[in-house]
């Protein structure tokens, strides 16, 4: 049985860690491309991107000299294992349900999930906007 990076602490790095962490959000939320996991823990899309070129090089044993490695703060961090919780207690809660409508019920409630991120994070762009200094003319 292989180790979970998430929850062997004392035997997984860090990259190990953020790379669980990345892949388990995506997974969960069938989310479909990095960039969404980026807009869904509020980091910039070259964040993941950096860790994952970074596990790479360590994979094939590149990562001499490079700079340090990136890493999720731990706000981000945080914010993954929030999500990660709201969707391990929804999964919980579907062993109520019949398997036939178990998928379909995932399926609604991660489709219902990412328009009201997306709505929250379209409006909080909006209100940045609109709280930028205007220029008297």
């Amino acid at each position: 049985m292989s180790k979970d990076p998430l929850f062997t602490v004392f035997d997984s790095t860090e990259l190990e860690r953020d790379l669980a962490l990345i892949d388990r959000v995506k997974d969960k939320f069938n989310l479909p491309s990095d960039k969404e996991v980026a807009d869904w823990l509020w980091v910039h899309k070259s964040v993941i991107s950096e860790i994952r070129s970074y596990a790479k090089a360590v994979a094939n044993g590149k990562d001499e000299g490079q700079s340090p490695p990136r890493s999720l703060t731990a706000v981000q961090r945080l914010r993954a294992f929030d999500r990660l919780g709201y969707a391990w207690a929804r999964d919980a809660l579907m062993t109520a349900f019949p398997d036939a409508v178990k998928d379909d019920l995932i399926k609604i409630d991660n489709e219902r999930a990412q328009a009201n991120f997306r709505a929250t994070h379209e409006g909080q762009e909006a209100e940045s906007a609109d709280a930028a200094p205007k220029v008297a003319q």
